[in-house]
């Protein structure tokens, strides 16, 4: 009986398994990675606008700044300062006077085949500021961590939740709220320089299957803040010519998010105050769990199924 009960128990184990990795995605944790091109390894988004330069500071966008000391290139996924007072004439209204290009990756408690309640576990965001100077770290904050510890600002550390739609009449929504912490290169590494209480992630989760030019025609996609408004009317086509051809092959969900607030705390020391905004795009992806995960554990089933035979 325990020989048999034994074997039930690993063959139940193996369903779950495969149900689970059949359609590529469960209610495990799954690991988002920035999106980057070769050429915007430690580059910025774009270099600071010069006197007479006009246009925006996106990337792969039909008014992009261009010139030999700029990026044409850019980066995908980018933060930006506007400080108060900081915008030049030749800027348009809303971009940044400082900009970084964001490498890194975030990990999200979300089952990305049913949808519903998402949970960040993890961020880890790295923004190239400048040649020499120390990287600009953002993190999660979570409760008892020392940005919450009611010095830096409301930031409590919760809830980093939201949730997921995962359907084309919903347009793939994805809604999250997190807290997060800024590291610049103010006070050097390991300092905790400005807090997000709430920060609000708004954008879609898209399965890379849908982007196709059938798929972008079922849905109706946007950047929700409109930093890409005015430089491509259909977003989505956008998404097909600029972001499809540069995802990896193996990558099997494509998420969009863009925030933008005023910092909760800054350091009394800094050029960026309670009246800035700091705003945030991320392109990001997700590879499934890799077949070869079947294949072990359909190995390690055999014997169970030959016992069971004889």
């Amino acid at each position: 009986m325990l020989r048999v009960a034994g074997r039930l128990a690993v063959l139940a184990i193996l369903a779950a398994a495969v149900g689970a990795s059949a359609d590529g995605a469960s209610a495990d944790a799954a690991t988002f990675t920035l999106l980057t091109h070769p050429d915007a390894m430690g580059t910025l988004a774009q270099h600071k606008a010069e006197v007479g330069v006009s246009g925006d500071h996106l990337i792969y966008t039909a008014d992009d700044i261009t010139g030999a000391t700029l990026n044409p290139s850019g980066c995908l996924s980018f933060n930006f300062m506007n400080p108060v007072g900081e915008l030049l004439p030749d800027y348009p209204p809303g971009y940044a006077e400082g900009i970084h290009s964001m490498t890194g990756s975030f990990v999200l408690d979300v089952d990305l085949a049913a949808g519903g309640a998402v949970g960040m576990n993890a961020l880890a965001f790295d923004g190239f500021v400048a040649p020499s100077k120390p990287q600009a770290k953002q993190r999660l904050v979570n409760p008892g961590d020392p940005a919450a510890d009611g010095s830096h600002g409301p930031v409590n550390g919760g809830p980093n939740a939201g949730s997921y739609s995962a359907s084309s009449a919903a347009n793939w929504a994805l809604d999250l709220t997190l807290d997060w912490y800024y590291d610049t290169p103010f006070a050097g590494p390991g300092t905790i320089d400005m807090t997000f209480n709430d920060y609000g992630w708004s954008g879609f989760i898209l399965p890379v299957s849908e982007l196709t030019a059938s798929g972008m025609a079922n849905v109706t996609l946007d950047d929700p803040l409109g930093y890409f408004g005015g430089t491509s009317d259909d977003f989505e086509a956008w998404l097909l010519a600029e972001v499809a051809p540069r995802l990896p092959q193996d990558a099997g969900w494509l998420l969009f998010a863009q925030a933008e607030a005023h910092p909760d705390w800054t350091n009394p020391m800094m050029g960026m105050t309670t009246d800035g905004i700091v705003g945030t795009t991320i392109i990001a992806y997700a590879v499934p769990e890799p077949a070869t995960v079947l294949v072990i554990l359909i190995g390690l089933a055999a014997p169970v199924l030959r016992a069971k035979r004889r």
